[in-house]
């Protein structure tokens, strides 16, 4: 474990904060002070009067600045109706994964501030990338359809977004100190410019650091969110929003089977703290050589101008970038093309691998630490009109962009005391040709442009609203395979081949709403959504030189049905919703015992039905409280084709890591300056494996939250000083995870790797505005 020392910017911090504090408490006149800026009117934060005609939960400001500051996305969504989101640790820095409704992250569209932010390969999702929380408003989740005009070619279910906040109207610097268990440890700073003229803007950073929970280890992040808008008048305005993340995380180990029993050591198991396995050898299980570091950034423009009083147009680039990978350390065989050490190839690729330590022979070992590195340049566009007709709200646009995925896995040199470059800008280990050492070597374009249209209609009186959409969506990926050693010395990476294919697809949708009365609203409709196959549908499929074997991977479909109700009382709020989904082709990558390999199949058609409940009251005496129901039913409808012969049994067995019974609650209370919310969180029995013959055990998990809004000082100097609490899995509950992260990775059949779940954390955060 690392000892920390307090370094110059966080000295400074706390002295700030500790100076504010002592301030602080100089009054004694605290008047009435609420601790999160819409409390007051929301509770417990986690539902509000939606009046979209579909299924949607939203999660508040109120709900996010009462949480732990480094929760993400998935963590801050897990309340809602719906939702199954999965952690690692509590911090939420080493991500996690997230499935709604059955549909992973991965069938998920995720947008921040309207941009897509899934990968432009494998559409996977990495929330602990994105954004810093104290700069969110709201993150909200359509359960079933995608929106019309969403910028997704991978969302076979429903999407989720997240906006960031506007800049303050006054100026402000803000200063947040955040300590906890295992040497956690986060500054966070922002200032806000205030309205100048027409203009105003907002920068923040943000440093955190912590240790593994288990392990050796640790994880740091560094983080930059920002936003100018300027007011153009009449309507119309511009802004930029940009955020850059920069991450160096060391890996979690997954736990196998046999520790299912949650006893020994098996619970806090991982990677080894040994660099050497015996002698001089490396061991490729050391906790250094496994590592996650990754960088990325995203712009995001936007141009609204109202051209009249019924017309608008909005158009909003966007630019994404991101690098980097996962490390460990392999061997590599002097004089083949291979990293096994017995292979040999008929070809050497790019010259075989040369005599590396010089001695006159090509018959040594050696060892390196190679990643698997993934490099992104990703700019798109989406523009759209509205306009406002009679009765009629239209809206039509297009949508396009050209993502360029380059996948490779360079080696570099390993030192003798264990150091490398993990971000592999040199130092790189070349073949006899001097071209890089690669065990993949992948370029693919990926273009995908959609044209929409979208017709709102109110109708008696308004109390109907019906709306039709259709959307037009098309991906053509451009897929080249270079040559290289591969990941065992498999012919496939042996040989250059090239694959240009084509998906499209009509996306038609249905929704409506009727107003009954001013507290009840009912709704429902059917849309269709789709996803194209993912990039490494195309790789490992050379099988000579001159052919390749065909990509048989068929894009998913799902059509989506609900119908539910919205009831919004004096003192509650509610919703019920029914749901339905008939999936096509239905993609998961999954381990073939057969074959001994993974790889993406269409496991057939799948069925999803069930029936979701949020109720939440407003607050009565400082009390306030929320509360959802899940009901989730994911089958496969027919048995999946095993051989020529032969089939699994996986007709009617529950889709994996999908539990059919969740059921959320949350308890606050908030008067003064004090608030104490208790939330809770039961997730259901899930099954690991496509035949049901390997299951997970249910879980509860209890948080606690308070704040504390100090008084301010007398002349106003300090101002909002708070001082919060966060406790995760207060009842110390050990559980398990499944280890599928964000994608469709599961077994056919027998048992999958798992991760465990953190124990009891603690970590407190002090915030004060200048």
């Amino acid at each position: 474990m690392r000892t920390h020392t307090l370094k110059p910017l966080t000295l400074a911090v706390l002295t700030v904060l500790a100076t504010g504090f002592a301030h602080a408490q100089q009054s004694s006149d605290v008047g009435k002070i609420t601790v999160t800026g819409e409390g007051d009117k929301l509770g417990a934060g986690l539902i509000i009067d939606e009046d979209t005609p579909k299924a949607k939960s939203t999660v508040t400001r109120a709900q996010l600045e009462k949480t732990r500051p480094t929760s993400n996305a998935f963590q801050a969504l897990n309340m809602q109706a719906g939702v199954n989101a999965m952690s690692v640790d509590a911090t939420g820095l080493w991500g996690g994964a997230l499935r709604v409704r059955g549909f992973d992250s991965d069938q998920m569209g995720f947008t921040v501030d309207g941009a897509p932010v899934n990968d432009s390969g494998s559409f996977a999702v990495y929330p602990m990338e994105l954004t810093d929380q104290e700069n969110l408003c709201e993150i909200f989740v359509t359960q079933g359809g995608t929106d019309t005009e969403a910028p997704h070619v991978g969302a076979s279910g429903g999407n989720i977004g997240m906006q960031s906040c506007g800049p303050e109207a006054k100026r402000r610097f803000r200063v947040s100190q955040s300590i906890g268990q295992h040497d956690f440890l986060r500054t966070f700073l922002r200032y806000d410019t205030g309205k100048i003229g027409n203009f105003s803007g907002f920068i923040s950073y943000s440093k955190t650091s912590t240790d593994k929970w288990r392990g050796e280890g640790e994880a740091q992040r560094e983080h930059v969110d920002g936003k100018m808008e300027y007011d153009l008048g009449k309507g119309s305005k511009a802004s930029m929003g940009l955020l850059y993340n920069w991450m160096m995380n060391h890996n979690f180990m997954r736990t196998t089977p046999a520790t299912y029993g949650l006893v020994g050591n098996g619970y806090t198991y991982d990677y080894s703290a040994r660099q050497f396995s015996s002698g001089t050898t490396p061991n490729s299980n050391y906790y250094d050589y496994n590592r996650n570091p990754f960088k990325n950034f995203l712009i995001t423009p936007k141009l609204a101008l109202q051209l009249n009083t019924s017309t608008r147009l909005d158009i909003e680039p966007y630019y994404w970038y991101g690098y980097g990978g996962s490390t460990g350390q392999y061997s590599l065989k002097e004089g083949t093309s291979s990293t096994s050490t017995s292979a040999s190839a008929s070809t050497l690729v790019h010259g075989g691998i040369p005599d590396m330590n010089k001695d006159g022979d090509k018959s040594d070992t050696f060892y390196a630490i190679r990643e698997s590195l993934t490099e992104t340049n990703r700019p798109g566009i989406t523009t759209k009109i509205t306009k406002i007709y009679d009765n009629h709200k239209i809206m039509a646009g297009i949508w396009a962009e050209r993502a360029k995925h380059r996948q490779t896995q360079p080696y570099t040199y390993l030192g003798t005391d264990g150091s490398f470059n993990a971000w592999m800008h040199q130092d790189i280990l070349q073949m006899a040709d001097g071209s890089p050492i690669q065990g993949r070597d992948w370029l693919t374009y990926t273009n995908a442009h959609s044209v929409f249209a979208q017709d709102t209609i109110d109708l008696l009186d308004s109390r109907l609203q019906v709306t039709p959409a259709l959307a037009w969506k098309e991906v053509r990926r451009d897929f080249q395979n270079f040559p290289n050693i591969g990941s065992s010395g498999s012919y496939s990476g042996n040989y250059y081949y090239r694959i240009q294919q084509s998906y499209r697809q009509f996306q038609p949708s249905l929704t409506s709403s009727y107003t009954l009365n001013d507290r009840t609203q009912v709704f429902g409709g059917v849309t269709r959504n789709f996803k194209t196959p993912g990039n490494f549908s195309f790789g490992n499929l050379a099988i000579n030189a001159t052919s390749t074997a065909p990509v048989t991977v068929k894009q998913e479909t799902a059509w989506n049905y609900e119908l539910g109700t919205r009831y919004r009382g004096d003192w509650y709020k509610a919703s019920i919703t029914a749901f339905y989904v008939n999936f096509k082709n239905r993609i998961a990558s999954s381990f073939d015992p057969d074959a001994g390999i993974t790889h993406d199949w269409n496991v057939g058609d799948s069925t999803i039905k069930g029936l979701e409940l949020e109720a939440g009251t407003n607050p009565w005496r400082g009390l306030s409280f929320f509360g959802s129901l899940s009901y989730t039913k994911s089958t496969i409808d027919t048995n999946m084709l095993a051989s020529a012969t032969t089939y699994y049994a996986t007709a009617g067995k529950q889709m994996p890591d999908t539990p059919k019974h969740m059921m959320s609650a949350s308890a606050q209370y908030a008067t003064g300056p004090m608030l104490f919310n208790l939330a809770a969180k039961y997730t259901g029995k899930r099954y690991m494996s496509m035949v049901n013959d390997t299951e997970l055990k249910g879980y509860t998990l209890l948080d606690f939250n308070a704040a504390w809004k100090i008084a301010e000082n007398i002349n106003g100097t300090f101002k909002n000083p708070t001082l919060r609490l966060n406790v995760s899995n207060l009842t110390n509950q050990k559980y398990y995870i499944s280890s599928l992260g964000s994608g469709s990775n599961i077994s056919i059949s027998g048992a999958a790797s798992v991760y465990t779940g953190e124990p009891r954390f603690t970590s407190m955060t002090f915030q004060v505005d200048y």
